[in-house]
């Protein structure tokens, strides 16, 4: 039973309920239902972001090199995030006040925009399905299902045209989406109302902060489980393409279309507490990035962390886990701020209905699915040193509570 839900169940929900709720949640919202098809606008959009993302990457001269993966690979990437970042600020600002109707535009478009990410992520899907399925790490030992290999990819690191394709997916086509399409969709409010509404203002900033801080931290990222162990197929390339820009994005775009109306005062109040929850979440990298550095030697608060040793048993070497600051108090802690941050600028609408938490609802069911995921692996890579190190720090996201 528990095989069957993984390969055949699971897999099938994703492929196709997933995309069908994002697309009516879209339908629901926008107020231009007639453009439920693909457009040029659409197709041209789609083409811009992942040709500027490529070009980002392929330009680039500053290269960061990643873990060494199971299969032997030492991923390179391009270590130009924030840079990227910061341009891509000034140039959304300057399409979208020098072309007086291309906000308008977009937004009328967007409903036809996630159908065209949509269909581009299937068949985006399918083509690192098709190219590596036959000659792929560990394919013989795969007992997996075709449509489960399909849904979870067979390459950890493969390439097109000479970039990382998740670094291309992920970082420069799902993220940068993301910041991009909040800001057309409130320069697009702010110019229909003729005024700044401030839980829309807030809510954005907020939001742009966070995506900032994934920027300038971008290196840190490819450290991260998600990058080193996930692989390259449906789940992470549909999603960046489709998911993050189409379904992140679905907090503001449900706001500009419901009219928010909380006062200046709260909307400050939430906002602090939101940057707040930022800076926890980046504290709680910061300090695992500084740990990997200098190892037994770093400090926090003047004195010497504590460290534990596991062996790794895939790489047959010692790794030590970090047993201070953050880390001493939950396994999982940079979760519970990612958390309370996407509650934070959810909170914003919270008058416009139950939608606008759309995203914070499924965050904290993608958080707490991921947990069990990056245990399961560190279980498999470290075995009963790993089961010691829980009994050391026994919560998984907050201290005495879970």
């Amino acid at each position: 039973m528990k095989n069957n839900f993984k390969n055949i169940v699971f897999p099938i929900f994703t492929l196709f309920v997933i995309p069908v709720i994002v697309i009516l949640l879209i339908y629901y919202t926008t107020q231009n239902k007639d453009n439920f098809k693909v457009t040029p606008f659409s197709i041209m959009t789609f083409f811009v972001l992942i040709g500027y993302g490529y070009l980002s990457l392929i330009i680039n001269k500053k290269k960061f090199i990643g873990p060494k993966n199971v299969d032997g690979v030492e991923p390179v990437y391009a270590d130009n995030g924030f840079g990227f970042y910061s341009l891509t600020i000034l140039l959304t600002l300057f399409i979208v006040n020098y072309f007086k109707e291309f906000s308008k535009t977009f937004v009328n478009n967007f409903l036809s925009t996630t159908l065209t990410f949509t269909i581009a992520g299937y068949l985006f899907a399918t083509y690192l399905y098709l190219k590596y399925k036959d000659n792929y790490f560990n394919k013989d030992k795969d007992q997996d299902s075709e449509l489960f290999k399909f849904f979870r990819g067979l390459e950890f690191h493969p390439k097109i045209l000479g970039v990382d394709i998740k670094q291309l997916t992920n970082c420069r086509f799902g993220m940068i989406s993301w910041q991009i399409f909040i800001i057309i969709f409130a320069h697009y409010y702010f110019k229909k109302v003729g005024k700044i509404n401030y839980p829309v203002l807030f809510s954005v900033l907020l939001q742009s902060i966070y995506i900032a801080k994934f920027f300038y931290w971008e290196t840190g990222y490819f450290n991260t489980l998600d990058i080193t162990l996930d692989k390259a197929g449906y789940y992470i390339c549909w999603g960046c393409l489709v998911f993050v820009p189409c379904f992140y994005t679905f907090t503001t775009f449900y706001m500009v279309n419901k009219d928010p109306k909380l006062s200046f005062e709260k909307c400050l109040m939430i906002f602090i507490l939101g940057c707040y929850f930022t800076y926890k979440n980046y504290e709680v990298d910061l300090q695992k990035e500084i740990f990997k550095k200098l190892g037994k030697n770093m400090e926090l608060n003047g004195k010497k962390v504590e460290t534990m040793e596991l062996h790794n048993k895939i790489k047959n070497k010692k790794t030590n886990f970090l047993l201070s600051g953050h880390w001493a108090q939950a396994r999982h802690a940079n979760y519970t701020y990612e958390m309370l941050l996407s509650l934070c600028w959810s909170l914003f609408g919270y008058d416009t209905g139950i939608l606008v938490f759309t995203y914070f609802f499924y965050i904290v069911i993608l958080l707490l699915h991921r947990i069990q995921r990056d245990e399961r692996k560190c279980l498999n890579k470290y075995g009963d040193d790993y089961k010691k190190y829980m009994e050391k720090v026994p919560f998984k996201l907050i201290k005495h509570v879970y």
